[in-house]
């Protein structure tokens, strides 16, 4: 057990007399010193600051924050969960605009989560559906808003892509064209 009380206090030990070192005091009192505590540990000899490093009795105290901790979990996931959009929208070839557009991803962004993930980018012009394509696209997507409502669009693009074996980008531009029709 002494151990690990010696591996707490030396960390400590070490942290504050690095942050002295820097002149950050503001850290230093948000780890729990006090400025009586900061300049005693500064007028310390080394010999003195190394049996408090290896004291055989813990000084320092470590206690989790339960919401802070949760909210951090939670944050991760929603992170976790955007990064697999991402992927999942650049899978199915989403162009830059829709990258900014959805998730505010430059250009150069863009082209290099596309080359990590090795996605090929076409050149040239893109195909165009036939008509029969873009109209099982629109009832299909009237389907889908109906069911889904209005919350998630790009999921909804998404799926559509996934099942008609097309593009994002042809997915998104046939919904754009025909909400932009009267």
């Amino acid at each position: 057990m002494s151990l690990s009380f010696n591996l707490l206090n030396q960390a400590m030990l070490t942290q504050v007399l690095h942050e002295l070192r820097q002149g950050n005091l503001q850290r230093c009192k948000a780890l729990g010193l006090g400025e009586d505590d900061l300049t005693l540990l500064q007028s310390l000899p080394p010999t003195t600051l190394s049996r408090l490093a290896h004291a055989s009795v813990s000084w320092v105290e470590i206690r989790i924050d339960s919401p802070v901790l949760r909210r951090l979990i939670e944050q991760a996931d929603r992170d976790e969960q955007n990064e697999r959009l991402i992927n999942r929208a650049l899978k199915l070839g989403a162009s830059s605009t829709i990258m900014y557009q959805c998730f505010g991803l430059a250009h150069s962004e863009t082209a290099l989560r596309r080359r990590l993930l090795k996605i090929e980018t076409r050149k040239g012009r893109p195909h165009h559906l036939s008509e029969a394509q873009e109209h099982a696209l629109w009832r299909r997507w009237c389907q889908l808003r109906e069911q889904e409502g209005s919350e998630d669009q790009l999921d909804a693009m998404m799926m559509l892509a996934e099942e008609q074996q097309i593009s994002l980008v042809m997915v998104w531009q046939q919904i754009a064209q025909h909400n932009t029709q009267p």
